[in-house]
């Protein structure tokens, strides 16, 4: 409730200076009253306590307009001193001066700041000193007043000053926590975008591969179902375990996505695929119809986790594709190079372009093979060769473990 009233009083800075001046007007009125039953003989008349409470009205427009709440002020004192009926005015005026001299530390810059104290201080010590309402004052209390007010003014200035530099580093540190908040927003929005690309590029290689081996093994086993139930019954053995691999390696994905990587029971996921691997993916196409050769060059050596999935990756696509795409009586082969500079693996056929089986497109395959290759500091090309047929061709520096994180 109290933050609430605050809130609604700062957003109306007039109307919460008029309840401040009404306050310390009140607050007078009733010190005036307390002081007329303790000592009957200043005897002020209500008029005279209504006069003394004029000079409030400055405070009203202290952080509307300040430069006009000082004219005010010195105008009313000005009238205190030349007019008669006037004086009580001037007697006590001083908290409303003390309250701008506050206000200009806290809102203005210190130049302007320091300007509108001068402004307000240097006529009050001319008052004080020169005009004929003190005429009766000697110089030595003249002195003593004006060093009182100063050192008050200083205070109250002081204090401003001390408030408004609270203000800004409070706004400063609140700038700060909203830049690193709309920082920790983006980061983990552009997390959350990296975690979805790189589950589409798992969940395509899975399903795009295993779906088109599928494909290609029933529409093999349809062909030959009543001229070779043998050869047939193979084929369906093969879609059988084939979609087995395709659940299992989607169920493995769904429960990480579910549980999270450091709650997935190790137990129910089996180690991700590296080149090792590479031999059983060639067998696996071999059993789809596709003749591939496997070739290895050079004296291999281990490659970083990251790297070696990616370049399983890649070739899985490539073959799906060759499945898709390469024709009837396409050939394809699977170079693994081990150089001493870079590690290259390359995967080309011989088809012709035309599609094994219809309705399957690659979707954003290629896309993805050539994400994987750049995120360990490798490159890809994929194209038509010059003779026929296809080539991917993906080439990974030999300290490629240096250039991206491990997947």
């Amino acid at each position: 409730m109290l933050r609430r009233l605050r809130l609604w009083l700062h957003e109306r800075p007039f109307f919460a200076d008029c309840v401040l001046a009404l306050t310390l007007a009140l607050g007078y009125f009733g010190y005036f009253l307390a002081m007329a039953q303790i000592a009957p003989e200043l005897d002020y008349s209500l008029g005279q306590i209504a006069m003394i409470m004029v000079p409030f009205v400055v405070i009203c427009l202290r952080r509307v307009a300040l430069w006009a709440g000082i004219v005010l002020g010195l105008a009313i004192t000005a009238g205190a001193v030349y007019i008669e009926p006037l004086e009580s005015m001037g007697a006590d005026s001083g908290i409303g001066f003390f309250v701008l001299t506050y206000t200009a530390a806290a809102y203005l810059p210190l130049a302007r700041a320091l300007a509108a104290t001068a402004a307000i201080w240097g006529p009050i010590t001319m008052v004080i000193y020169t005009f004929p309402v003190l005429e009766g004052t000697d110089h030595l209390t003249a002195t003593v007043l004006v060093l009182v007010n100063l050192v008050l003014a200083a205070t109250a200035f002081w204090i401003g000053w001390v408030v408004r530099n609270r203000r800004e580093k409070v706004e400063e540190l609140s700038d700060r926590a909203r830049f690193a908040e709309e920082r920790q927003e983006a980061l983990a929005a552009q997390a959350v975008a990296d975690e979805q690309r790189r589950i589409a590029r798992e969940l395509h290689d899975v399903v795009a591969h295993h779906i088109s081996v599928i494909g290609v093994m029933s529409e093999g086993a349809k062909r030959v179902l009543r001229t070779d139930p043998v050869a047939a019954e193979e084929a369906l053995t093969t879609v059988n375990q084939t979609a087995r691999t395709a659940l299992r390696e989607m169920r493995d994905i769904l429960t990480v996505l579910r549980n999270g990587h450091e709650e997935s029971d190790p137990a129910d996921l089996e180690p991700q695929p590296t080149v090792d691997s590479l031999r059983a993916l060639v067998a696996q196409t071999k059993d789809a119809g596709l003749p591939v050769r496997y070739t290895i060059r050079g004296e291999e050596y281990p490659l970083p986790t990251g790297v070696s999935l990616a370049v399983y990756r890649i070739a899985q696509e490539a073959l799906t594709n060759t499945l898709k795409h390469a024709g009837p009586h396409a050939r394809a082969g699977v170079v693994v190079d081990y150089g001493d500079q870079e590690f290259r693996i390359s995967v080309g056929d011989s088809g012709t372009g035309a599609p094994v089986v219809s309705g399957f497109s690659g979707g954003h395959g290629l896309i993805g093979m050539r994400e994987r290759a750049t995120l360990y500091g490798g490159t890809l090309e994929a194209g038509p060769r010059p003779g026929g047929g296809y080539l991917v061709e993906a080439r990974f520096p030999k300290n490629a473990h240096l250039q991206g994180v491990t997947t």
